[in-house]
């Protein structure tokens, strides 16, 4: 059989990346990786959370996309990338996704983050049981 057979795999690239893994979708076969099991910070890997987690939520119906999303102080107040919303005023929480993927903005996702779980914190919660439930070991 066809699928039965080897396929040649080139040797990987080189990376300026400290850590990586690439895997074969359907086989999970590991196709190139360094240091995959080490703990490193996780940067904007959490924006592909909270993006997930966000959009969870509004398919079971808990959150919606047109929610107008209250913006806080301690959204404002956020250091590094920016949406730029300002404390106060109410985004929609499909802007505030556009924002914290176009942007990598740091105040949109903590909006999101208080809009969908009320706290930064239970937002935490809610992406380490999204990571088990993926058998995620290494968050």
């Amino acid at each position: 059989s066809l699928l039965a057979e080897e396929s040649f795999i080139p040797d990987p690239p080189s990376l300026n990346a400290t850590n990586y893994i690439l895997m074969d979708s359907i086989s999970g076969r590991v196709l190139a990786e360094k240091d995959a099991d080490e703990r490193i910070e996780p940067a904007s890997i959490t924006k592909i959370m909270t993006g997930y987690v966000a959009a969870d939520q509004a398919d079971k119906g808990f959150v919606s996309l047109s929610d107008e999303v209250l913006i806080s102080e301690n959204c404002w107040r956020k250091k590094g990338s920016k949406m730029f919303i300002r404390e106060g005023s109410r985004v929609s929480m499909s802007d505030l996704i556009k924002g914290m993927v176009i942007q990598s903005g740091n105040d949109a996702s903590s909006a999101i983050a208080e809009h969908v779980a009320a706290s930064e914190e239970g937002f935490v919660q809610l992406m380490n049981l999204a990571c088990n439930d993926m058998g995620s070991k290494n968050f």
